[in-house]
């Protein structure tokens, strides 16, 4: 573990119950350190990768900081007793931490998500953001890179002066790739999913009331039937039973 900021063990994977403010602070202190450093947005999908790969899990329970992305795990650290845990959605994230790093004259950079999204995404952010430094984006291609290629891309994020890396390979892809190439890099990686498609307007935002209730996986549902049905009901179930075997355990264990 690279990082003393405490985490909580949620089914197969470890979250940091941390307040948004705080993260922006630990990143503003890693990136004076000009070290690679890891951050994973983490759902329930995420918890699920964990639970069925080792070679996930531990990519994953690796990263400096996880945050709670998505209601299910966000409620779970509520019923574990993490009353002050906030919910920290990756599009949510994203949108913030640019504008911090506007602030702050903190370089920043993208890498994955499809070029014309990742292309509208920036122009989005570059309108919004006049004084934001975007040193570096890359759509890679959809397939393994060769190594060379793969030692050009750290050198080119590396000599961009990139302080913070939004990383949009989607889980489990994001938290390998970050996890391999922390080493190598001298900037904050933050795994970001989806949130380049939301940000560039490809992807529709669930209304704040649905988010309330948990129910933005509920919207994608409804743009992209066909693709989510199957994995989010698979998912939904299979998280409720584990994670509910996980609080018997632990009603049951302070009651020795």
């Amino acid at each position: 573990m690279h990082s003393n900021t405490k985490k909580v063990r949620i089914v197969s994977f470890d979250i940091n119950p941390i307040a948004l403010t705080s993260l922006f602070e630990k990143i503003a202190e890693w990136i004076k350190e000009k070290k690679g450093r890891t951050i994973c947005v983490s759902g329930a999908h995420g918890c699920l990768e964990a639970y069925d790969n080792k070679e996930f899990a531990d990519a994953h329970n690796n990263a400096d900081i996880a945050i709670p992305d998505g209601r299910p795990i966000f409620w779970s650290l509520k019923l574990l007793g993490y009353k002050n845990a906030e919910h920290l959605r990756g599009e949510f994230v994203t949108r913030n931490l640019c504008k911090y790093a506007e602030e702050h004259d903190f370089e920043i950079g993208f890498y994955g998500g499809k070029k014309e999204t990742l292309e509208k995404c920036v122009k989005k952010l570059k309108d919004k953001h006049k004084k934001l430094k975007i040193n570096y984006v890359y759509s890679p291609p959809f397939r393994k890179l060769t190594e060379e290629e793969d030692q050009k891309v750290i050198l080119d994020i590396n000599s961009s002066q990139t302080k913070i890396l939004f990383v949009a390979l989607g889980c489990p892809t994001q938290e390998k790739w970050m996890a391999s190439h922390r080493d190598n890099l001298k900037c904050v990686c933050l795994g970001i999913g989806a949130a380049v498609d939301y940000i560039s307007g490809d992807l529709f935002i669930a209304p704040r009331w649905l988010q309330v209730l948990g129910l933005e996986w509920f919207v994608r549902l409804v743009f992209e039937p066909r693709r989510l049905y199957k994995r989010y009901f698979k998912i939904i179930f299979r998280f409720i039973l584990l994670f509910a075997i996980q609080l018997i355990k632990k009603n049951t264990k302070s009651l020795t």
